[in-house]
């Protein structure tokens, strides 16, 4: 009822209007009836249309003011869900940094770890290398003690090694001398074990002979120099044969003039320490070649610097060519190949 009374107070008011007006006109009473009664349905309906009007309005509003509530209701969601996704972002971004650093902290730490083993193993190696090399000094200084109580000599002697022949070479070629008494020695390379074999020839008391052989001229009167000065000359000569060109075993070779080597015959012990192989491959192969027929029956090829390939290639073709031969190798410091034909 109370949603018609708009409708029912402007019909009432416009027919009393129109009925009022029609009375204050004098029209007759049917007419002001009419007229009244005309009033009230055309208040009636401009009442309804009011009310339409107002419902209308009403509905427009409430609409507008859903709409509104829903739009707020959804921003409001958005920001949430947007502050739940941006709260999610830093917090992955966070745990990807943390995950980072750990990252770099354990790649640091194996870092370390394996650089300290690394530190740890070279100083290891360095550790083995360097008492491997003492322990070598050591034994080198043992055999150098041997040699001059085997062979004394009235003055010092030079430092061997580098150029000339190690100690234990020299105790071994020494002691071979001493045991065995060859009677000649050629030695390609004269030098320090020249003068020691000549020595150890004295001190065995026999009368052999040991030739060096040089390549240079300076080099060979240095070797009788000392020679003189140890008093071992009487058992020692040096023959200057410097190197030519020549064809030797099927080879064309640069080796000792063997016009100055003519006399060398009747040989027991061959050493091969010459001549040079700077700059020249295999430069000690012609040695076997050139004196095999020289050799006395059951003599004795020693041959120096087997630790270079050059050394062991010479080594290997020599035992290929001459299988006659048997071999020892020693582990000297700069390594040793004795080849020895056998007795008669």
């Amino acid at each position: 009822m109370k949603s018609r009374l708009p409708v029912v107070g402007v019909a009432v008011i416009l027919a009393v209007l129109v009925g009022a007006l029609a009375w204050t006109l004098s029209a007759p009473i049917a007419a002001t009836i009419t007229a009244t009664v005309i009033g009230g349905v055309v208040g009636a309906i401009l009442g309804q249309a009011l009310m339409w009007s107002r419902a209308s309005v009403g509905r427009s509003a409430r609409i507008e003011h859903g709409v509104q509530h829903r739009l707020e209701g959804m921003r409001s969601i958005a920001e949430k869900r947007h502050e739940i996704l941006f709260k999610a972002i830093r917090e992955t971004r966070e745990r990807a940094a943390n995950a980072e650093r750990e990252a770099q902290r354990a790649a640091g730490a194996l870092y370390m770890r394996e650089s300290a083993k690394r530190t740890e193993q070279t100083l290891r190696d360095m550790r083995i290398s360097i008492n491997e090399k003492v322990d070598d000094q050591v034994v080198l200084l043992e055999d150098y003690m041997q040699l001059m109580r085997l062979v004394p000599m009235p003055l010092p002697m030079p430092r061997p090694g580098t150029w000339a022949a190690s100690e234990d070479l020299l105790l071994w070629l020494a002691g071979y001398v001493v045991e065995h008494r060859p009677s000649l020695v050629v030695d390609l390379g004269s030098g320090q074990s020249s003068v020691w074999m000549a020595g150890a020839m004295r001190v065995a008391g026999y009368d052999g002979r040991v030739i060096g052989v040089d390549h240079d001229a300076h080099f060979a009167e240095a070797t009788r120099v000392l020679a003189q000065r140890q008093g071992v000359d009487a058992w020692l000569s040096v023959i200057h044969a410097p190197l030519v060109a020549e064809d030797i075993g099927g080879r064309r070779v640069t080796w000792y003039d063997q016009g100055a080597l003519a006399d060398l015959t009747g040989i027991d012990l061959l050493c091969v320490d010459g001549p040079p192989g700077q700059g020249v491959a295999q430069a000690r192969w012609p040695a076997l070649p050139a004196l095999r027929d020289r050799l006395s029956v059951g003599a004795t090829v020693v041959l120096d610097d087997m630790i270079r390939r050059d050394e062991q290639e010479i080594a290997d073709d020599w035992l290929g060519r001459y299988p006659e031969f048997s071999v020892e190798r020693f582990a000297f410091e700069k390594g040793a190949a004795v080849l020895s034909l056998p007795p008669a």
